[in-house]
């Protein structure tokens, strides 16, 4: 679930009005500021490993993306380490530690050419990030995105994995309890409007999220549609369709040398 920020409440004396929403401002942008370039520089490397473990064309830009994160960390580390200001948060040390952690196991895989543990050490990532975001009561947009994986991996694994033979009222009822919550989750994405600037998006990545966005709207929409339906082909490939939007969504938030995210 996303915990949304509390309310800002206004004092009535000891700072101006607007001096006050200047400390504010400041104080609201490091943080966003701080998440935002990072995962400028992770979300190519996450995406890029993943697409390494099936294509061997993919490795040399997976390549570069995770030599980038791996060289831009202790800067990246560094900047984080401060985003809440002197005093961290309970945990923040412990998660940035952890970060680097799985960023040292990423590129110690990569040296075997072992794309796939490399794009599983990179994961848990977002994940920890997300929790510690959440804990600060950050409403972080990509945190909307990574909630919503869950469930939306569930639905596309079961469309790729099995046979519509094999789709039986329980494997329907998996289906549909896993639609429902992917649904509540991208409810809460849509109903989030997306500050382009303040997130570092260039005007052709503001229009990759866009479409991608509406896809996927529209791809849950057809889901929907066939878990209504008998035909169990075509259930599958509606499950299977939701991945790509997503994705498309996700990888606009990193910064792909070269051209639009994949």
């Amino acid at each position: 679930m996303i915990t949304r920020q509390p309310p800002v409440r206004f004092p009535s004396r000891s700072l101006s009005g607007m001096a006050l929403l200047l400390a504010i401002g400041s104080a609201q942008a490091a943080p966003l500021d701080d998440m935002v370039a990072f995962d400028a520089i992770y979300i190519p490397a996450l995406s890029m490993s993943s697409q390494a473990s099936q294509d061997p064309a993919a490795v040399p830009k997976a390549q570069a993306t995770l030599t980038a994160l791996a060289q831009q960390w202790p800067a990246l580390r560094q900047r984080l380490a401060a985003t809440w200001g002197t005093e961290p948060p309970a945990g923040w040390p412990q998660t940035l530690a952890s970060v680097g952690q799985h960023i040292d196991a990423a590129v110690g895989a990569s040296g075997r050419s072992d794309w796939k543990h490399t794009h599983e050490a990179l994961e848990p990532v977002r994940i920890r990030l997300m929790q510690a975001r959440q804990r600060q009561g950050m409403d972080y947009f990509v945190d909307r995105l990574t909630a919503f994986h869950e469930p939306m991996e569930t639905l596309a694994l079961a469309g790729s994995t099995l046979k519509p033979a094999q789709v039986d009222a329980a494997s329907r009822a998996k289906l549909e309890q896993a639609y429902a919550q992917a649904r509540t989750r991208w409810l809460g994405i849509e109903q989030q409007p997306v500050d382009g600037v303040a997130y570092g998006l260039s005007p052709p990545r503001q229009a990759q999220l866009r479409k991608a966005l509406d896809d996927e709207t529209a791809a849950l929409s057809r889901l929907s549609d066939a878990l209504r339906d008998s035909d169990n082909a075509q259930l599958l490939k509606a499950a299977v369709a939701i991945k790509p939007p997503f994705a498309r969504a996700f990888t606009a938030f990193g910064h792909f040398e070269g051209g639009l995210a994949r």
